[in-house]
């Protein structure tokens, strides 16, 4: 690694990797040399990394900030009432997302915040984003299910019997599916002709969740970051960032830039590197939570860290919103559902014209095979593996909470499952949470639910609709258990944190990513999101970073490349 750059990218989501692309694709076409760094604090997954083997939590679990070998790929974190999930790795959390591409409700765009609009009128949000969703659709080709599963086949039956099967369709999910979508689990080279690396047909194990061993999956690092490194940008691994500093005026190198402390994860060796300008882009918690620590300072053992960037905005931390995610499942319906098989996602019931704006989708969910073909290894087969079950919900209780954990474990029932239909659904929720730190620099999330309990009704009446009408499934519905006895929501969709704002006192950015108060400091990922969007967010997400990296471009590099959404 070099000691200077003219730009560092704190994180490879979407937020991280759209940048890096754009920018290095800008300099080679300016003719300068590509001065593009990325830190990323998670591993590297080549095609058949990902983790597999229970016994071996480490691989599994991001815990103490990636130190005593905890570098895993799941970021689990609980708070009160809120549990956020996230992924940890080159290519961030869409090493680990469902896939989904689907824009973002018109109706958010009309949220309001004591009279004044959440996203400043000083864009035609409306006209922009599709430009910049068109982008997104380019590299990540998402296209529907060739053939329905079962699963998908189930969640359309319900929305007809219950009156809506108008609002039912298939969704366009990035992934690979073979020459003309007729092929599973066959090996390409360069599946889309453009020099990308090579990739697997799906073959429908549905282990979206846990990392595509086979590359089926559209992730950042078989596109964006791919494409970023073969223009020249650099992407550092096991690089955890633990503080941004301005520099002083006497900087040799960059006078109105920044220095990054970070941390070397494989060997433990702090180091830092300078930058002109530097974007933000580690996810709602680790950007909020590195940007609140660089406005408060707080305590690291007995030495005390002072502020290094006093002056953002004190609505940083606000905003905060679990998307409105919520979980449920059918069970004992009236036919093989099999959620093992397929995509994890593929369908969808939309709702986006709910009184109030507070609009929501309901897609059918599944899990992987994965726990069952484990136990089906030990002597004996099935039934003495699940006497291994207990020892199973110590190791995981340990790393993600022992309530939750019983939880999940006492609908373990395998035969069960086959007519079970898991529902994951998305909402407009009021976006009220506040993200704050505690002396020790450590995240706390205070997430009241009262003014998205009228959500939560509507989606509960609906679940009951589809999931009950004899007519249809005929099942019977089970809600997520933590929300049941305690009120409590698992998230993988958090936004918010550092909103985008016409002015610092109504945000933490301005509608360009850039930081107020702090030029040539930007943010980009689901954290300036001022609204819960309803839908998936990660297309809106790489939308915005699209968007973002324009504005950079014109600002530090010139004029923006021709056919930037082309590879060249």
């Amino acid at each position: 690694m070099k000691l200077a750059y003219d730009f560092v990218i704190i994180g490879s989501g979407f937020g991280g990797a759209i940048p890096a692309l754009r920018l290095a694709q800008a300099q080679r076409a300016a003719g300068r040399p590509v001065s593009v760094c990325v830190l990323e604090r998670g591993k590297r997954y080549n095609m058949g990394e990902f983790p597999r083997r229970f016994h071996r939590p480490k691989e599994w679990w991001w815990r103490h900030e990636g130190r005593r070998g905890w570098k895993g790929l799941i970021d689990y974190r609980a708070f009160e009432n809120m549990v956020v999930i996230s992924g940890s790795g080159v290519g961030g959390t869409s090493l680990m997302y469902l896939d989904v591409q689907i824009d973002i409700f018109d109706s958010a765009f009309d949220m309001m915040d004591g009279g004044e609009p959440k996203w400043p009128d000083s864009v035609n949000w409306r006209a922009e984003l599709p430009v910049y969703y068109r982008r997104v659709e380019d590299m990540l080709r998402p296209r529907p299910i060739p053939e329905p599963v079962l699963k998908t086949q189930a969640l359309r039956a319900g929305a007809y019997a219950a009156g809506m099967g108008d609002r039912f369709r298939l969704l366009d999910l990035a992934i690979y599916w073979g020459r003309n979508g007729a092929e599973q689990g066959v090996y390409n080279p360069d599946p889309y002709q453009r020099g990308g690396p090579p990739q697997f047909s799906c073959s429908n194990c549905g282990e979206c969740f846990i990392g595509c061993n086979i590359h089926s999956k559209n992730t950042l690092d078989l596109n964006y970051l791919h494409f970023a490194e073969k223009s020249g940008a650099e992407v550092h691994s096991q690089h955890h960032v633990v503080a941004i500093r301005p520099n002083p005026r006497s900087h040799t190198v960059h006078p109105h830039g920044y220095t990054i402390d970070y941390v070397d994860l494989r060997w433990g060796f702090p180091g830092s590197v300078s930058a002109g300008a530097v974007i933000v882009s580690a996810g709602v918690l680790g950007s909020t939570g590195l940007l609140l620590r660089a406005k408060h300072g707080y305590r690291n053992g007995r030495k005390s860290v002072a502020p290094t960037l006093p002056d953002i905005s004190d609505r940083l931390g606000t905003s905060f919103s679990g998307n409105g995610d919520f979980g449920a499942v059918a069970f004992e319906t009236n036919r093989v559902v099999n959620p093992m098989e397929g995509p994890t996602i593929t369908g969808v019931i939309e709702f986006p014209d709910r009184p109030g704006g507070r609009g929501f989708i309901i897609e059918e969910g599944g899990f992987p095979d994965l726990l069952r073909a484990n136990l089906r290894q030990f002597p004996g087969g099935l039934a003495s593996g699940r006497r291994l079950l207990r020892l199973l919900k110590n190791v995981f209780g340990r790393a993600t909470g022992q309530q939750l954990t019983e939880g999940i474990f006492q609908q373990l029932d395998f035969e069960a499952m086959r007519d079970a239909l898991p529902y994951l659904v998305m909402g407009t929720d009021a976006a009220d949470g506040v993200i704050s730190i505690n002396e020790d620099g450590g995240i706390t999330i205070r997430w009241p639910h009262a003014k998205s309990m009228e959500l939560w009704r509507d989606i509960e009446q609906t679940l009951r609709a589809v999931t009950e009408n004899p007519a249809g499934l005929d099942g019977n519905l089970m809600l997520n258990p933590t929300w049941s006895a305690q009120k409590r929501l698992v998230t993988v969709h958090p936004l918010g944190g550092c909103p985008i704002g016409k002015d610092a006192s109504r945000g933490v950015v301005s509608p360009d990513g850039e930081v107020f108060n702090y030029h040539n400091l930007y943010v980009s990922d689901g954290s300036i999101l001022p609204v819960a969007i309803g839908p998936n967010p990660s297309k809106t997400i790489g939308a915005l970073a699209e968007r973002i990296s324009d504005k950079i471009i014109s600002k530090f590099i010139g004029q923006i490349p021709s056919g930037s959404s082309r590879l060249s």
